[in-house]
């Protein structure tokens, strides 16, 4: 029926069909996946879909706008979408501790911030300087800080009487002294009577002396026993040794303690001003008296070089 003929035995088919008796037809033009009953037409196959049958028909649950398919019965999601069905949003990449709502979020966990949910949100009360955190509401100390909310310092090594304000601090307590605290800073307690002149004592440690005073207007020296206005003689003396290449220049002392030893050493210092000239005096040894220090001197005390005169009236022998 769909072939002719013009004369015997001849087949000439009629269009859109083929074949030595056309009893085949030919599929429309394009048609990519399907077959023909009739000339010119797409029957699909199973799986294919559309006018030339080249559209897969995808998993049935497939999210119709979120994925696609190449091949029957597949299932691909389009960019920022995933799952068996492509219904789940993907988060922004990098996103620590986050969840999205649309394609390429990162809303965070509670507990946690940052562009990337990375940071998390440490105790309300812990220190935003000495502390942090790995996890919400912990609080962890930096090196040198202790305590619930690293409140508290770490004082130095072995530190015995004594506190910290920042680490490795040791501040000694009262009462206390030396680099660990150590120390019983006692002197004055135990010797009351050291300053004199109403000053007022303070203990040291033994590389400071032990002790220092705090004279009163008017006196000073290392136990406030001087006076300014005092007009007491060298005859006050104590523990003088005698030279007789010495002498004192001027001879107006107050309360004067003086003491001479002998050393292989040329000793200069400065002294407290004489009342005479108020200008600093000397102690002077450039030659003679020889291997002369002087421990404590005040007023001007002064040896002169190649001197002869005796160093006091009242000398101590």
């Amino acid at each position: 029926m769909q072939g002719y003929c013009n004369r015997p035995n001849e087949c000439l088919c009629k269009l859109g069909y083929y074949g030595e008796k056309c009893n085949k037809c030919i599929p429309l033009p394009g048609c990519q996946h399907g077959y023909c009953n009739t000339s010119f037409e797409c029957i699909c196959q199973e799986g294919w879909d559309g006018l030339f049958c080249s559209e897969p028909i995808c998993r049935h649950d497939c999210h119709q706008a979120r994925g696609y398919c190449n091949v029957p019965g597949d299932c691909k999601c389009r960019l920022g979408w995933s799952g068996k069905t492509c219904k789940e949003c993907q988060v922004l990449p990098g996103c620590v501790h986050g969840y999205c709502e649309k394609p390429l979020e990162c809303k965070c966990h509670p507990g946690y911030t940052g562009i990337l949910c990375q940071t998390p949100i440490c105790s309300k009360t812990c220190h935003k300087e000495r502390g942090y955190c790995r996890k919400p509401d912990e609080c962890r100390c930096k090196v040198g800080w202790w305590g619930k909310n690293c409140e508290k310092c770490f004082a130095y090594p072995g530190c015995l009487n004594g506190s910290c304000n920042r680490p490795w601090e040791c501040n000694c307590q009262k009462g206390w002294g030396g680099m660990l605290c150590d120390e019983e800073l006692n002197h004055c307690e135990n010797n009351p009577d050291t300053c004199i002149n109403g000053a007022k004592c303070v203990s040291l440690t033994k590389d400071d002396g032990l002790y220092k005073c705090l004279c009163r207007e008017g006196t000073y020296g290392k136990n406030c026993e001087m006076s300014e206005h005092s007009t007491t003689t060298a005859n006050q003396s104590v523990g003088l040794q005698r030279h007789s290449t010495t002498t004192v220049t001027p001879a107006t002392f107050a309360n004067q303690t003086i003491k001479l030893q002998s050393k292989p050493a040329l000793t200069t210092t400065t002294v407290k001003p004489t009342k005479s000239t108020k200008q600093p005096g000397k102690v002077r040894k450039p030659g003679k008296p020889e291997n002369v220090t002087i421990v404590y001197a005040q007023d001007g005390l002064l040896f002169e070089n190649n001197s002869t005169k005796k160093l006091y009236e009242n000398e101590t022998k």
